[in-house]
Formats: structure tokens, sequence, C-alpha cells
């Protein structure tokens, strides 16, 4: 994998597609100034947008990871192989997320009960712990549902019913 070139191969095929890197961007859900790293071989794309990035640029994901187009059809098997190690790591990331979160989670609560029992003021208190309650459901379980519902409303996008 060498970034340079998967860079130059974004930043080729965005431009014979006479497209710019606000509108790659938007379509993916990230900044320009994000594709402008990617063009210029500073960054590399998060490995939860390689199976979007290649399909919004027409190419395999094979060819993303490769940095040049190939002129030979990728073997399917090697895609669908690609493509399951994508969906792997994106899990993986997404699940490492959620642990951080509710470690966070916990900590304010233990935090919380400390400072009750040290100040005798459980008012005040309560109601940022009632906030961030509702902001741990709303990130973990709302959003999720709001998503598939999207999704099934949108008749599953690009085959993908209930991926979030």
């Amino acid at each position: 994998m060498n970034v340079q070139k998967t860079g130059s191969l974004i930043a080729t095929i965005r431009k014979e597609q006479n497209r710019t890197q606000q509108d790659l961007a938007n379509e993916l859900g990230v900044s320009s100034a994000a594709v402008s790293k990617w063009e210029r071989g500073i960054g590399f794309p998060d490995v939860s947008l390689m199976e979007p990035l290649a399909a919004s640029l027409r190419i395999s994901i094979a060819e993303l990871f490769k940095g040049e187009r190939t002129e030979n059809n990728v073997d399917n098997e090697y895609e669908s192989l690609l493509s399951d190690v994508v969906k792997v790591s994106a899990n993986e990331i997404t699940k490492k997320k959620k642990i951080t979160n509710w470690m966070i989670a916990i900590t304010v609560a233990v935090l919380y009960l400390m400072f009750s029992v040290i100040s005798h003021k459980w008012e005040i208190i309560w109601v940022v712990w009632i906030v961030y309650c509702f902001y741990r459901i709303f990130t973990e379980y709302i959003y999720i549902i709001l998503v598939i519902y999207r999704n099934v409303r949108n008749g599953g996008k690009n085959g993908r019913l209930f991926t979030i």
C-alpha cells in the first residue's frame, strides 16, 4: 500500500469524472481538507471509507489499495475478501469507540457519586447526569434506529440495507 500512489489515483479519477474535492467529500461525508490530504499522500482514507470511496470512483477496492488501475478485472473472490477485511476493521473500530464511550459513562457516574457524597448537593449534578444519560441513549440507540429507518426508506442504497 503506497499512500502517494493511492492519493494520485484518487486525484486522477476524480478529475477524469470532472468532480471537485468538495463533491467527493460531500458524497463520502468528510471534509474537502481530508480529500486533499489523501490526494497529496499526506493521509489515507479511514478503513470505513474504503468501500464507499472505491464505489464512488468506480474502481475496485483492490485498485484503491494498490494505487493503480488494473487492466484485467480483479478476481471476485479477492475483491470480496478485501471488502470483508474492510468491514471487519470498521466494526472493530466501532466496538472500540463504544467501549470508550461506556468507560466515559462509568467514570462520569463514579464522579457524580463522589461529588454528591462529598458536597451533599445532588440537585445540580442530577441535571448534568440526566442530560448525559439522554445524550448516551440518543447516540447509542436512537441514532442507529434513525439510520436503519432511513436506509429502509431509501430501499437499501448500494445494497446495504442495514449498514450504519
